[in-house]
């Protein structure tokens, strides 16, 4: 019997209205990112809320930052 140990995260809507509401991505943001995007357990919805950050991102609409946390 194999489990699997994924990381206690906040859901990936609470991350996005996050990530929207302070206008950055931050380092810690795009980690978490990276997990749900491993985890393989995404819905397609999840899929929709990632595409829609990156968009924001490349419109200008969210900063990529290098800071480890928001301030």
């Amino acid at each position: 019997m194999t489990t699997s140990f994924l990381p206690s995260l906040p859901a990936l809507s609470d991350l996005f209205y996050r990530v929207w509401q302070a206008g950055t991505l931050t380092q810690n943001d795009r980690y978490q990112l990276q997990t749900f995007l491993l985890s393989e357990h995404l819905t397609e919805s999840d899929y929709v809320l990632i595409d829609r950050l990156l968009h924001a991102v490349r419109r200008g609409w969210v900063v990529w930052t290098t800071d480890a946390s928001r301030s």
